[in-house]
């Protein structure tokens, strides 16, 4: 095996490397623990406003670009409507902030479709936000057999270069289709919230206060991958992960298989990416 180890992304870039795009994951349901006060996200909500501005410039994706956000399993709650609307409101909220267009993928039938159409050029997001199932307007029972069911269209985007930001607890099958070491298990914590070091990196600004707002609902263990841990429970269990994967989630099988391994966490880590190349005996 021969290993290449690039201590900034921009040295992959300049190299040509191929770079999946970022995703960042939570045993949570922040989405119904936050709010807007004037024009201002607050709790959870500030929470997820900080990691959709952190991932965009380390999406790689082509454009043009149809959307900047598309919202599985929320339906569009108006213009100007935030409060009181569930996950769809805090993504409408903090799409309204940054200034970025949402495209609202409500019911089974419409998920499957959109992943046919992006495969099919028709949308162009950069970023897939995922709404969880903790929340009002947001994934029911169908909703996440349909997002579980398109495990290898999520492969496809991410290794396009295109984001990743997901909530909920028990709605995870897409992830461990991809990544089989990485376990979810329900249980999570009222308080004791914290954010590590590489989580008060990744969102400038954020505090425990903010990522305890609510009690976390599930928590990560087992093989990272390249993803790092951005939040601990109250029983110090990882219930936030972020980071990036490079050229595939999966292995792909011999004779050649390439994974980098990357760096790129929300909110502007920028740390070494590992590309490990296995060439056939």
């Amino acid at each position: 095996m021969r290993k290449l180890v690039a201590s900034f992304v921009a040295i992959l870039f300049a190299t040509g490397t191929a770079s999946a795009g970022p995703i960042l994951l939570g045993g949570d349901d922040l989405t119904d623990h936050g709010s807007r006060s004037g024009t201002t996200n607050i709790q959870g909500w500030k929470y997820i406003e900080k990691g959709i501005s952190g991932m965009l410039p380390q999406v790689t994706r082509t454009g043009p670009f149809t959307h900047t956000i598309v919202a599985l399993g929320s339906s569009n709650p108006g213009a100007g409507n935030y409060n009181g609307f569930g996950a769809g409101g805090a993504i409408n909220s903090v799409a309204n902030v940054l200034g970025l267009s949402v495209l609202y993928v409500d019911g089974a039938a419409a998920i499957n479709q959109l992943f046919t159409d992006i495969a099919n050029g028709v949308v162009n997001p950069q970023i897939l936000w995922i709404s969880g199932n903790g929340a009002g307007n947001d994934q029911d029972p169908s909703e996440v057999t349909a997002v579980n069911s398109n495990a290898a269209a999520i492969n496809n985007f991410v290794n396009s270069g295109g984001g990743v930001m997901s909530h909920g607890s028990g709605n995870y099958g897409w992830l461990s289709t991809l990544l089989p070491g990485l376990l979810e298990t329900l249980g999570g914590t009222s308080s004791g919230h914290t954010l590590t070091a590489a989580g008060n990196t990744a969102f400038p600004g954020l505090t425990n206060a903010d990522i305890g707002s609510g009690p976390s609902h599930s928590f990560f263990s087992g093989n990272f991958g390249g993803l790092q841990i951005l939040g601990r429970d109250g029983q110090n269990r990882a219930f936030l992960l972020g980071g990036g994967v490079g050229a595939s989630i999966t292995e792909v099988p011999e004779p050649i298989s390439m994974i980098v391994f990357g760096s790129l966490v929300v909110g502007g880590i920028v740390a070494v990416r590992r590309r490990m190349s296995k060439a056939a005996a």
